[in-house]
């Protein structure tokens, strides 16, 4: 999936530039300058090629790496793994450049870009503290308080100065021991949790779907207005009944999806319904779907400023959990040769639960 990443990078970058080119003039400077300096932020600072950093695990004691090493190996790595990014970001900094001529943000973006790669060497407290000053230097930006942000990025540039030439002597250089003990845990493999994990992993990818999921939902919200004042995700709930009710079926030969995990993990008694839908694949398929339906509402938003029809596609959410645990239940059935006629009626079941309740609330 590396090649996704480096597209979504690409795309992300040119979208930002044509909005410095065609749109610059007619969004306020203050919302201009934020806009830059965080979209030069993530474009430099987007580990698409999963560079791996050992620093903050390093254990003080056990083996010993000059500085000059460590400040060599920091560079190169950054120099083979974020060539892409530094280039785009510095594209999208010349860009910013020519059009408004202003030195400040441009600087003030590739200083902090300087000092976020640089901050890989803390760890413990001294990270900590290091996330704060950047947080504080994003605020400083949004509300245009410039000189704030050269002060903390001044105080951050000492923070690491301090680390790296003192690292040796400073106790909580591993950590504080809360952080020991949690890196000492196993995470959890379930899906909710790898779910999140690739979404915070491809933030470009997910934005870019995000902002395609908005777009549609807007102009399908301005076509079910104009009917029956509809909220448009009742077109996502029919679309995922519909193509569950094809892979699963009436029978269970008909089972597509699922049918090899959803008999082992009948096999076991022990592992409870609740643990067997959040081990399926139609939980993730609603995992899916409700990240979806969450950049469709912000579509939505921006349509319309009607409370009941928002409210609406906010509250159906839980739909997308229910549809899904019907399905899975009804999986479990036909595994266990269980075909009743009321199994085959299930898709025009939830059908006409969906309708009736978006519907009656119109």
């Amino acid at each position: 999936m590396g090649y996704l990443n480096y597209i979504g990078m690409i795309l992300f970058s040119f979208i930002v530039v044509g909005a410095l080119i065609f749109y610059g003039n007619e969004i306020p400077s203050a919302y201009l300058n934020s806009f830059v300096f965080i979209s030069i932020y993530i474009v430099a600072t987007a580990n698409i090629n999963r560079c791996v950093l050992p620093y903050r695990r390093q254990q003080p004691g056990l083996v010993f790496v000059s500085k000059q090493l460590l400040l060599k190996h920091l560079f190169f790595t950054i120099k083979k793994g974020y060539s892409v990014q530094l280039f785009l970001a510095c594209f999208i900094a010349l860009t910013f450049l020519l059009v408004e001529n202003q030195y400040v943000i441009m600087i003030l973006a590739l200083v902090v870009v300087m000092l976020s790669f640089a901050s890989q060497l803390l760890s413990g407290l001294f990270n900590i503290i290091n996330r704060i000053l950047l947080l504080l230097q994003f605020w400083y930006i949004i509300t245009s308080v410039f000189e704030a942000v050269i002060i903390l990025q001044i105080v951050q540039s000492l923070l690491i100065y301090i680390y790296i030439s003192n690292s040796h002597r400073i106790p909580l250089t591993t950590g504080l021991s809360f952080l020991k003990s949690a890196n000492k845990q196993q995470r959890s493999g379930n899906i909710l949790y790898l779910f999140l994990s690739y979404i915070t992993s491809n933030k470009i990818l997910m934005i870019l779907i995000g902002a395609l999921v908005a777009v549609l939902t807007y102009f399908a919200q301005s076509f079910l207005t104009k009917i029956e004042n509809l909220p448009a995700l009742i077109l996502v709930y029919i679309n995922f009944i519909t193509i569950l009710e094809i892979l699963i079926g009436s029978k269970k030969e008909e089972i597509v999806l699922d049918k090899a995990r959803v008999e082992t993990l009948q096999a076991s008694l022990i592992v409870s319904p609740y643990e067997r839908f959040k081990s399926s694949t139609i939980y993730l398929l609603c995992l899916v779907l409700i990240f979806v339906s969450v950049c469709g509402i912000v579509g939505v938003m921006i349509n319309t400023s009607d409370i009941s029809i928002i409210l609406k596609n906010t509250l159906s959410l839980p739909l997308i959990i229910f549809i899904g645990v019907v399905y899975f239940r009804k999986t479990e059935l036909l595994i266990n040769d269980y075909e009743h006629k009321l199994l085959k009626l299930s898709l025009p079941i939830l059908l006409l639960i969906c309708i009736t309740i978006f519907t009656i609330t119109s």
